[in-house]
């Protein structure tokens, strides 16, 4: 009881499967298992729930996704987790340094960075939309890449409160209950890029996790097939496991080109990847 009080005096600084990366005021990083932390200190994104709102009214796939999560909860044990010791008087790392002194919101923009690096994703005066846009890292990078002359609209189940400019608006709203028209009017036009970091509210247990992040994806696929321009762009974070086939084949009907990354920032026992999709054809037709 009494560790599981000290916990809660860290805040969450990401999820890293089967990992929580936790953070003290001063800095000092710790590496727990997140089936350690109590269920209300890892919320995630409540829009990951197979409970949440379904784009389509698809309640049959909901339904299923209930079903199978269900299924797997029963099966998966937190003995696969794995056994890395906690590290508590571990020091942030490099990116994690970075970020601060060079006023990021967090580590992870370096992930947007490499990509964008890799793929030429973001360009001067591109419209881009942020799902799940929390803490607002990727919100600055866009921002500085697309310049004044662009557009980046975020939203986020909570506000940001990290600095944007002026040509950056965030909306504290549910991406997927908010009407395709106001997001086109928020970004005065079709998106050239859509982006999701967004994460599922995880259990501890990889293959339940990784089915409620292969359905967030799909979610933010249908919202990027709504509001996206010909040609467009859009990037998602997914858990690896058994459905990313499935998922990527789906993202290809979509898309002329298709890569996974793995950015360096990313630990190398994280579970989680980027697909990254160019060339967006909205009929799902080459």
């Amino acid at each position: 009881m009494t560790a599981l009080l000290a916990l809660l005096l860290w805040t969450i600084d990401r999820f890293e499967p089967p990992w929580a990366v936790l953070l003290d005021q001063s800095g000092r990083q710790v590496d727990v298992p997140l089936t350690w932390l109590p269920a209300a200190a890892r919320p995630g994104d409540a829009l990951a729930t197979p409970h949440g709102p379904v784009i389509g009214d698809r309640a049959a796939r909901a339904a299923a996704l209930r079903r199978r999560i269900e299924r797997l909860a029963g099966l998966a044990s937190s003995a696969g987790v794995g056994h890395r010791a906690p590290m508590a008087g571990r020091q942030q790392d490099h990116f994690a340094r970075r970020a601060q002194r060079e006023g990021f919101a967090a580590r992870s923009v370096y992930k947007l960075e490499e990509i964008d690096g890799r793929v030429h994703l973001l360009r001067g005066g591109q419209r881009v939309l942020d799902l799940g846009c929390s803490p607002g890292s990727w919100l600055q990078y866009a921002a500085r890449v697309v310049g004044s002359k662009g557009r980046v609209v975020g939203l986020d189940l909570k506000p940001i409160d990290c600095v944007l400019p002026p040509h950056v608006t965030t909306y504290v709203a549910d991406a997927f209950e908010t009407p395709t028209a106001d997001l086109l009017a928020w970004g005065d036009g079709p998106f050239d890029v859509v982006l999701s970091d967004m994460a599922p509210a995880t259990s501890g247990h990889r293959l339940t996790d990784h089915v409620r992040s292969v359905e967030l994806c799909r979610r933010a696929l249908e919202v990027a097939g709504a509001v996206l321009r010909p040609g467009g762009a859009f990037v998602c974070k997914v858990f690896e496991g058994e459905d990313l086939a499935d998922l990527a084949a789906d993202v290809r009907q979509r898309f002329r080109s298709l890569k996974r990354v793995k950015p360096r920032s990313t630990r190398s026992e994280s579970v989680e990847l980027f697909l990254v999709a160019q060339g967006h054809h909205p009929e799902g037709a080459p």
